[in-house]
């Protein structure tokens, strides 16, 4: 079986100044990959680019075994690919169900939004992936932990097979972080492929299957977490 998500050489450089010498990593099915490295390792430029925010100077993305080229965010999402970046960015006054579905509305018979059809399907949504959240609570009464949540929810929306997650307990406690952790570990049972970018070891040894390391902006290497021995 083809990987959700196949990398090979990215390279890109800003002003004639190297950021990305040699990205590359692969996303299986039904699995969480961490990919690590400290500040100036690569890791948001190669996110950006996979994206879509950043044209690629060299290398190869494909999406279950066919080449990829994404121009724009909406572009790898209609590949099946969303973000669920570090600092979110809901709309307050909103309720759940718009975020989720924000941009992408059912239209009525008539015209206009079919709120009955949204509110049912981010209901649907929710509680399909055991969020205690309703469609029609509003973001501004949520807990942070909560908006990630919906994050994760807007992603599936689009059918997001392949979900990246930058440092998402950057601003959650530790009660909030394990239910962030059984979310994701129901997204392995139904199949998706997770990234999750983090600088807290012991949040990846909890959740992660495998593993990428960069380092100045190269691929140092890769491979299942349980081999992976990090110094005392």
């Amino acid at each position: 079986m083809q990987p959700l998500l196949k990398v090979e050489g990215l390279t890109k450089s800003f002003g004639g100044v190297a950021a990305l010498h040699d990205g590359r990593f692969e996303l299986e099915g039904g699995s969480v990959h961490a990919l690590c490295g400290g500040n100036g390792a690569g890791k948001s430029t190669f996110l950006s680019i996979l994206m879509g925010i950043h044209k690629r100077d060299g290398g190869k993305i494909r999406r279950r075994g066919t080449l990829v080229e994404f121009n724009s965010p909406a572009g790898a999402l209609a590949s099946g690919i969303a973000i669920i970046e570090q600092e979110l960015s809901p709309v307050p006054h909103m309720t759940v169900a718009e975020n989720i579905y924000l941009g992408s509305e059912p239209s009525a018979r008539f015209g206009g939004i079919d709120f009955k059809t949204m509110n049912r399907n981010a209901q649907t949504l929710l509680d399909r992936l055991e969020f205690n959240i309703r469609a029609n609570q509003y973001m501004m009464n949520l807990s942070v932990a909560q908006m990630q949540l919906v994050e994760i929810a807007k992603a599936l929306s689009h059918d997001a097979e392949v979900i990246f997650m930058d440092e998402p307990t950057s601003a959650i406690g530790e009660k909030e972080a394990q239910q962030l952790f059984a979310a994701i570990r129901r997204l392995k049972v139904e199949g998706k492929g997770v990234v999750y970018v983090s600088h807290r070891l012991s949040e990846i040894f909890q959740i992660a299957d495998s593993y990428t390391v960069f380092h100045d902006g190269s691929y140092v290497g890769s491979g299942a977490w349980r081999t992976l021995i990090v110094p005392a």
